[in-house]
């Protein structure tokens, strides 16, 4: 199994990010190809530094099927409606799952 991870930072307007969020772009996110699941949270601190605003989990069977999706049609359109609701961006990293 292999995971994608993407973080987002504060946003200016928390409100409009969660809507949008939650309303259009998990949707969207959702229809990736090959996708096995997908979940996202809006963590709390638990310690010093910051938390990420929001986080994202997408699995994929495999690197090449994660590479496959993001270079998709929809792969396409799931980046290019990032600024749509978070003009900061976002930190993205992919990891093959190890371990139980």
């Amino acid at each position: 199994m292999h995971c994608l991870t993407v973080l987002y930072p504060t946003p200016d307007d928390p409100s409009a990010f969660r809507a949008y969020y939650v309303d259009k772009h998990v949707p969207l996110a959702a229809t990736l190809p090959s996708l096995v699941r997908h979940h996202y949270a809006f963590p709390q601190r638990l310690g010093p530094g910051e938390a990420p605003f929001c986080i994202f989990q997408a699995f994929f069977s495999d690197a090449a099927a994660m590479d496959a999706a993001l270079g998709s049609e929809i792969g396409r359109k799931v980046a290019a409606d990032v600024p749509n609701y978070s003009p900061k961006g976002a930190t993205l990293c992919h990891f093959k799952i190890e371990g139980a």
